[in-house]
């Protein structure tokens, strides 16, 4: 070979080789997210980075969206080889519920873990921030987090014209079989506040527990509710029926009411729309003023 044509040859490849690198390079930054937990998907979503999701978790059910996406198992329980086949690069996981072993184990598949606190308003904010952030786009996660941090701002300014001298005692119940329910470290004790409420159970440092109906009777709670879609779909059982033998007794003045878990506990920005009808309970319960 002429030794131009030799030097032609090896300039070409040289361009060919810097262009694909380059592509590949760039390839490699855009990031393949996959979420560990239901909330962070619909973050995920709220943030603008949906368009890097390539799997999610069973009760991803929101947006509408988020239900076409690939599963790789529930919250708890994950399929590895399913997760591999999808390649991604970063798993978002729920400080506080996903298992430390699953996280070492895709940690171990060269998927780096990115844990995401959902423990008060203002760290949904801030994981909305940092999905941007890890996404590549921060502009869309920036504006939604600011829309609701103000959003909440507004609530806690109307609620202060109208809050009661005395809290409203509420106990939540996640589950009836067994007696489950949030303790101080869940995000719903700063929307039990903000609507004047207080969670009976708050002194209790953890997310959530099992709790006996006796120490629930003997908090008295002006307001039991269950996480269960109103109405529910369950003609059979009712989750609330353990509670009417004790209606003439130490729950004489009680109300009781179900919510939608999707808007009142799951820790999103939706929990807006969980605040308002918590709200509207909770100021319709009288609480006598304290002399």
């Amino acid at each position: 070979m002429h030794i131009s044509s030799k030097l032609n040859w090896i300039g070409c490849a040289c361009l060919i080789a810097c262009f694909l690198g380059g592509g590949l390079a760039h390839a490699e930054t855009k990031e393949r997210l996959i979420s560990l937990a239901p909330h962070l998907t619909e973050l995920t979503f709220a943030a603008g980075a949906d368009d890097a999701l390539v799997g999610v978790v069973a009760y991803s059910n929101y947006p509408v969206e988020a239900q076409q996406l690939p599963q790789i198992g529930d919250a708890f329980r994950f399929d590895m080889e399913a997760i591999v086949s999808l390649q991604p690069t970063i798993a978002l996981a729920w400080r506080g519920g996903t298992p430390a072993v699953v996280a070492e184990q895709l940690q171990s598949l060269g998927i780096e873990v990115v844990w995401i606190t959902t423990d008060s308003f203002q760290d949904i904010a801030e994981a909305l921030r940092l999905i941007g952030r890890v996404a590549g786009d921060e502009s869309v996660a920036e504006q939604a987090a600011a829309d609701f941090l103000a959003t909440i701002a507004r609530f806690e300014a109307d609620q202060d014209q109208t809050l009661n001298e005395e809290p409203v005692a509420i106990f939540y119940q996640i589950s009836d079989r067994p007696l489950y329910t949030f303790g101080g470290r869940h995000v719903i004790n700063e929307v039990f506040e903000i609507c004047g409420g207080e969670n009976i159970f708050a002194t209790l440092d953890t997310e959530a527990l099992s709790v006996d109906r006796e120490a629930v009777l003997l908090r008295q709670p002006d307001l039991i509710i269950a996480g269960l879609p109103e109405p529910s779909d369950s003609a059979d059982h009712d989750p609330l029926s353990q509670w009417i033998p004790h209606q003439q007794g130490a729950l004489s003045d009680t109300q009781f009411h179900r919510v939608d878990p999707n808007l009142l506990v799951r820790p999103t920005a939706r929990i807006v729309e969980g605040i308002e009808t918590l709200c509207a309970l909770t100021q319709s319960i009288s609480q006598p003023s304290t002399p």
